[in-house]
């Protein structure tokens, strides 16, 4: 009984068989990375945001802004994507640096012919096992003693981005891995982003993003509340939002509580 019972195991079905076809997915494809502009054009598509209904699959394509060098709020977008009925499950072209910050994001890179190629399923040859060679003799050997591992300087706090004039409309500026202090205004157009925490000592007027290494600590502080857009570890609010909003034109602090955005007015 028990012989019998061990060569039906053996011959039953697998649980599982993997067949590695490719889908053809939609693709978003990036010509701006400004996400008042991205939220304009979804809304113009697709009109209001679905709120509980079926996402689509879909690819961000980055080959419009490859050689553009544009910061991309990934957590930002993604969550954007969502709100109009898309699921983001990777991103294809880009160059290096957005690449890195795709993943940094949890979204795979992926190669375009591998998204797009609907042909028969690959199939991968398996190799003839090569010949073991019979083990040689050895003298045996005393043990080499463990390497002592090197000590670890303990890594120095990090001076934050500090900016003196102000951040006109259509600049970028990104401060990786550190804070930012503008020590001016930021205008209309501008965007402002940072890995820590960012401080304002002027308005508010285009748009400011902190906490993009994911540091959800991070704070965003202005003098004069008037953003197009304000996001947190890719939590955001836009300016129809914010317009109405009772801190506006009044010095605040915005910080990130239980996934939703907190705005406080202060002296």
């Amino acid at each position: 009984m028990t012989a019998t019972t061990r060569k039906a195991a053996k011959t039953s079905d697998p649980a599982l068989d993997i067949d590695q076809r490719s889908l053809a997915l939609t693709h978003v494809h990036l010509h701006e990375t400004h996400l008042l502009k991205l939220t304009r054009s979804l809304s113009e598509r697709f009109g209001n945001p679905g709120v509980g209904d079926e996402r689509q699959p879909c690819v961000i394509d980055l080959a419009a802004i490859t050689d553009s060098g544009k910061w991309i709020d990934f957590p930002a977008l993604v969550s954007l994507l969502r709100n109009y009925r898309l699921e983001p499950v990777g991103v294809v072209h880009g160059n290096d640096q957005q690449k890195t910050q795709a993943r940094g994001a949890d979204l795979p890179v992926f190669d375009d012919q591998a998204i797009t190629d609907t042909a028969a399923p690959r199939t991968h040859p398996v190799p003839e096992p090569e010949p073991t060679a019979k083990p040689e003799s050895v003298e045996a050997s005393e043990p080499m003693p463990p390497a002592e591992p090197e000590p670890i300087a303990p890594a120095g706090p990090v001076a934050p981005m500090i900016l003196r004039h102000p951040v006109r409309s259509g600049t970028e500026l990104y401060a990786r891995g550190q804070d930012m202090v503008v020590m001016n205004t930021v205008g209309a157009g501008a965007r402002v982003v940072a890995d820590g925490s960012i401080y304002i000592h002027g308005a508010l007027k285009g748009t400011a993003a902190a906490g993009a290494g994911n540091q959800t600590e991070a704070r965003i502080f202005c003098e004069s509340f008037e953003p197009e857009i304000i996001a947190i570890c890719g939590t955001f609010l836009d300016g129809e939002q914010l317009a109405r909003h009772p801190a506006w034109g009044k010095r605040v602090v915005v910080e990130l509580v239980e996934g939703q955005l907190i705005v406080h007015p202060f002296d």
